[in-house]
């Protein structure tokens, strides 16, 4: 060890020569990053991604291509927990916010439900979390115009028990209803079971339709996520929270106030009245206790669902990695992404990429051990999804931060090649979602910043319409941010060389120096991480090559690293 420190110390004296210090990374972005929220009445703005859908594009003036999408605003009044409407012109380039509700409540589950009604004017419901029993919406005044709404009206989605309402899931299907349709607002409420409230004016006036499932009750209650094509409405449920359940994933899809398996199969015959079924009655997707690479995956908890243009249903999800215990203070746990895919007859499931620990792992407190950076489905192409995650799925080594990647598959999910879509950024992009558009056109919206809890956050709502994944060769080994991994990362790598950060608080300053993997150190781990990232951009043992190819009078010393990087360098770690 004593001569290996030596050799470092004179490779990083020689190749001072030829470089600068660190600078700080930049947030990269692939495509032109628009800033939906920062302005005086919405300030930022958050959401769960238990509501849907939460973004739209209304697309029937080609001329005046609109996006609006819902979120809840942090902060001091007068815009605590404001309910907003943000809205862009994805043509003209125009954008503002309309505020649905002052000040309703600081919770990012309060961001509304949005849907586009056939005579062009626009619906938001939207509800508090759980501290009263009602659903609120609006209509707006004009076809395509996002900037003017009737009064809200409110409707008790508890008429029987007063329990508590959360979360709004707005889907129209047009051949309901012996053909005149039926809005239908999935709601958590009565039993705290999903709910359904429907319409048949296209959102003027709801009523209380009755109960979608029924499990357990108060903290056990089932989580659904919901897309619909039109012609169905198909979701995947839990039994419960994963803080509570050990859950399995299953799928269902609803067709003129029915319920149907996968397969098609009749399971309820008649949605609103007063029997009910669980979702262990539905189609099993995932089992609980799976082993997967050796390891049980406990605890699932469904992303994202969307229907392909045969009409089969894909999704993700995750699930623990370590079975771990009940959540109550323990340290958070590490997590795996699934996709999975319906081909007529069976459900066919991958694992997709590792999800990290909980987004809260800055401030661990047990609440929310399961609440990863999530993942967004093209509903436009099966094929291709854009994912959140602290650990980079080219290589799976952690990053400073929660970065997108693009995934696209050639074989249903088995495999995928990722491309970047944020890299070196200095705050965390999470929870994206994409709206439908066209099978050419594509809209990506996330969260970017400091997302500390439910009800405390300073994100951005941040969109892309361009596009363009970033090179694939960017690294987290890039120090200097000049698109590079090359000789001067290494420097500044080896000039950080046996520093100890233990108690920083910004881990951006470690990261300058050489900390690759997180644990406030700059030490032989970084430089085994660093190394495998060089060869990656560069090519299998390229490292080596260029360390012998430097110039005397350094080459000596540099070769002899290099040799360490070779056979015997795992035997001195």
């Amino acid at each position: 060890m004593m001569q290996l420190g030596l050799i470092t110390r004179f490779v990083a004296g020689t190749l001072a020569l030829v470089a600068a210090g660190p600078v700080l990374a930049v947030n990269d972005v692939g495509g032109t990053l628009i800033t939906l929220t920062n302005s005086s009445t919405a300030p930022n703005g958050a959401w769960s991604w238990f509501e849907d859908e939460r973004a739209i594009i209304d697309d029937s003036d080609p001329n005046n291509t609109l996006l609006l999408v819902s979120s809840v605003s942090a902060g001091n009044a007068p815009e605590r927990g404001d309910i907003d409407l943000l809205w862009r012109n994805l043509d003209t380039g125009a954008q503002g916010e309309f505020e649905l509700h002052d000040q309703l409540e600081q919770d990012d589950h309060d961001s509304a439900a949005l849907w586009r009604r056939p005579d062009g004017r626009y619906v938001a419901s939207y509800g508090r979390h759980g501290t009263d029993d009602f659903t609120r919406w609006r209509v707006s005044t004009n076809p395509g115009d996002p900037t003017a709404w009737e009064p809200e009206q409110m409707l008790d989605a508890s008429p029987a028990s007063g329990a508590n309402a959360t979360y709004n899931n707005l889907h129209y299907l047009a051949a309901d209803n012996d053909g005149q349709g039926r809005l239908y607002n999935f709601v958590r409420s009565e039993n705290f079971n999903p709910n359904i409230m429907v319409s048949s004016d296209w959102g003027d006036s709801w009523s209380y339709g009755g109960r979608l499932l029924s499990q357990g009750t108060g903290g056990v209650r089932p989580y659904m996520r919901y897309f619909s094509d039109g012609d169905a409405i198909h979701f995947f449920a839990t039994e419960g929270h994963p803080r509570d359940v050990n859950n399995s994933i299953y799928h269902g899809y609803i067709r003129d106030g029915q319920l149907f398996s996968s397969n098609g199969g009749l399971v309820d015959a008649d949605l609103f009245d007063t029997t009910y079924v669980g979702p262990a009655d539905l189609t099993q997707v995932f089992a609980a206790n799976t082993v997967v690479n050796g390891n049980p995956m406990t605890r699932a908890w469904n992303i994202d669902v969307a229907i392909d243009s045969a009409g089969n249903p894909y999704g993700v999800f995750q699930a623990r990695i370590d079975p771990g215990t009940l959540s109550g203070g323990q340290e958070s746990l590490d997590h795996q992404f699934f996709y999975t895919r319906f081909d007529g007859n069976n459900w066919n499931t991958h694992p997709l990429a590792l999800a990290g620990r909980d987004i809260y792992n800055a401030s661990p407190n047990g609440s929310e051990d399961d609440y990863t950076g999530l993942i967004a489905l093209d509903p436009n192409d099966p094929d291709t999804l854009y994912m959140s995650t602290p650990i980079d799925p080219r290589t799976d080594v952690a990053m400073e931060h929660y970065e997108i990647f693009r995934g696209q598959t050639t074989d249903n999910g088995a495999t995928w090649q990722w491309d970047p879509i944020t890299f070196n950024s200095t705050m965390d992009n999470v929870r994206p979602i994409m709206p439908a558009w066209s099978t050419t056109e594509s809209a990506l919206l996330w969260l970017r910043g400091d997302y500390v809890t439910f009800r405390n956050w300073s994100t951005e709502v941040v969109l892309v319409t361009d596009i363009t994944p970033l090179d694939p060769s960017v690294s987290i080994a890039d120090f200097n941010d000049d698109d590079l991994v090359d000789l001067l990362d290494y420097r500044v790598l080896l000039n950080g060389l046996h520093a100890d950060f233990t108690g920083v608080t910004d881990q951006q300053i470690a990261y300058q120096m050489g900390d690759l993997n997180g644990d406030f150190r700059t030490n032989f781990g970084d430089i085994l991480i660093f190394e495998d990232e060089y060869n990656r951009v560069n090519g299998q043992g390229s490292l080596a090559i260029d360390l012998a190819a430097v110039p005397e009078p350094s080459a000596l010393g540099l070769l002899g690293v290099a040799v360490l990087f070779g056979a015997s360098w795992r035997y001195f770690w």
